[in-house]
């Protein structure tokens, strides 16, 4: 017998990511790559705010 073919997992934070851009592009009537930016976007910027705060 052949050997099964590997599965690629993604990482669970990069599907939760996946699954609000998916829900954000819908709702907003964005494309999915258009979510995904505005949400890494928001991530990088209000790290910088929390960091600034503490």
């Amino acid at each position: 017998m052949g050997k099964k073919a590997k599965r690629h997992r993604q990482s669970l934070a990069d599907r939760e990511r996946a699954i609000e851009a998916n829900y954000f592009a819908r709702k907003c009537g964005l494309t999915k790559e258009e979510a995904l930016k505005i949400l890494k976007e928001a991530a990088h910027q209000g790290g910088s705010r929390r960091q600034a705060a503490i």
